[in-house]
């Protein structure tokens, strides 16, 4: 973190970095036919006014962490456990959660997908002063959306998130699922940085490098002689990878039975990687992105997911055995990341053989699913921004965009009810994972081509080497929202800027 801070010149600037610090990775958490494998957060119902509003207790403390036998690691956890309790809500609850903080130092918490009071975002410094040490912090809203949402520190992020501090939060439809299932599981993918065994690849060229392409307009030959001339920076030797705070052989396996229709919630908590989610033997039904419903179920082989995406999809349990759920990424399994499926009856079975590579496999991709229009009707002006992202040339950690590193960007300046429209180009060589604060957007193109229905996020991975995706969302709740990278050293190298909606 000196490092960073020592390269860095303006005075605002060092201040900034002082607050975000390092960070980025995470955490666990397991659930069954609806029900969670680990201790579930229910609180009392306190009344405000004539509603009801339950009330949630989470307390972020240092502890001792095993991510497998004999690798034991300081960590930081929400009530002890990594990840943190999976918090499970319904869709227009009311909610109160008092955040203890028993850290030897300052934190908050990021409610990632959810449309928040500007004041609960956790973003210290912009929406609120960080929690210090022995003090409590109450945040309060109402679950919306429904869907696959996490929640993560964002205070020094790069050290904090890899230290453990993220958890998922599962927000149930009012008006019941979609898509019908029998069993279900949630499954947070992380990376570690241990200093225990050897560091795993880089994926820096994101999903478009999961089948061995290199994105953008400039794939191929070109980009990768001048990714390893000019991409750069520094970053964390990972070298383990989990599947809910566990490396195999400590992962939990998943039970199944033949017939069932199964429910994989799938969570990248990671600071930087890129995972390639296949299970062997089976193919996958995706269902949502970011926790927005298809129109209908899309097959697939595998699903890669940027640094903050979550996917939900479902396997049909009809391959009776035990198989491997694995990461296709070079060195994801080696480095622990697998679980295993296991079918009633079968426990003593010996677990099939790893598939390797998916240069061969049909990949989950935006444009394949039509989206549900989710989004709030604009009533306001249609604006349009185009946004350059650049950075990290030659070694260097500064990240931009449009040429300038926050806090010196230029924010988004709206009305309540405008129609926005923003276009992302990306110069630099390494992918990036832009995501919104407070309002989910849709895809409108990916690499100039544009989705016929397009489908709803809250975060969108923009290719390297002239990438480029074009989003639109709704302004509709007031305030100043983060827009950023989710791979933490590009945020801290500066690469925000804010959504200021009047």
């Amino acid at each position: 973190m000196d490092t960073i801070i020592g390269k860095v010149r303006s005075l605002s600037r060092r201040r900034f970095l002082r607050v975000f610090g390092q960070g980025g990775l995470g955490a666990l958490a397991l659930t069954v036919g609806g029900g969670s494998l680990l201790p579930r957060q229910g609180g009392a119902m306190q009344r405000k006014g004539a509603r009801a509003v339950r009330e949630i207790h989470l307390e972020a403390r240092e502890v001792t962490w095993e991510l497998a036998p004999g690798k034991r690691i300081k960590a930081m956890a929400y009530n002890g456990q990594i990840p943190g309790p999976e918090l499970r809500l319904k869709e227009g609850e009311r909610v109160r959660i008092v955040l203890k903080n028993a850290l030897p130092e300052p934190t908050t918490i990021h409610w990632h997908g959810v449309n928040v009071p500007n004041p609960m975002d956790g973003v210290p410094g912009i929406t609120q002063k960080p929690v210090q040490p022995g003090e409590t912090f109450v945040y309060e809203f109402e679950a919306r959306p429904a869907g696959t949402r996490w929640y993560h520190t964002h205070f020094q992020e790069h050290r904090q998130m890899d230290l453990g501090l993220t958890a998922p939060l599962i927000i149930e439809p009012a008006a019941g699922e979609p898509f019908g299932f029998d069993r279900e599981y949630t499954l947070v993918l992380d990376d570690w940085a241990t200093g225990t065994g050897r560091s795993v690849p880089r994926t820096q060229e994101g999903t478009a490098g999961a089948s061995g392409g290199m994105g953008g307009m400039m794939g191929g030959g070109m980009g990768r002689t001048m990714e390893g001339m000019m991409g750069g920076g520094q970053h964390p030797a990972y070298d383990t990878m989990t599947v809910n705070g566990k490396a195999y052989p400590a992962t939990q396996p998943l039970k199944v039975r033949r017939g069932e229709r199964v429910r994989l919630r799938l969570i990248n908590a990671s600071a930087e990687h890129t995972h390639v989610a296949r299970l062997g033997g089976h193919t996958l039904h995706v269902t949502h992105t970011d926790g927005n419903p298809l129109v209908q179920p899309v097959e697939v082989d595998a699903i890669p997911l940027a640094p903050s995406e979550r996917c939900d999809a479902f396997f049909r349990a009809k391959t009776p055995g035990v198989w491997p759920l694995t990461c296709t990424q070079p060195g994801h399994t080696g480095a622990g990341e697998q679980v295993l499926v296991v079918y009633e009856g079968h426990e003593r079975d010996r677990p099939a053989p790893i598939q390797e590579g998916a240069a061969a496999l049909h990949l989950w991709q935006n444009a394949l699913g039509r989206g549900r229009p989710m989004l709030p009707p604009p009533s306001g002006r249609e604006r349009f921004f185009d946004l350059t992202l650049s950075g990290g040339m030659m070694g260097s950690d500064a990240w931009t965009i449009n040429g300038k590193q926050y806090p010196h960007t230029d924010p988004l300046r709206l009305q309540r009810g405008d129609r926005v429209r923003v276009r992302f180009s990306n110069h630099s060589m390494e992918a990036h994972p832009m995501h919104l604060h407070g309002q989910s957007f849709k895809i409108l193109a990916v690499n100039d081509r544009r989705l016929p229905a397009p489908v709803v996020k809250d975060s969108v991975e923009v290719e390297a080497h002239m990438g480029s995706v074009e989003i639109e969302f709704t302004a509709h709740n007031p305030g100043d929202w983060f827009f950023h990278c989710h791979i933490p050293m590009h945020m801290e190298g500066g690469m925000i800027t804010l959504a200021k909606i009047a």
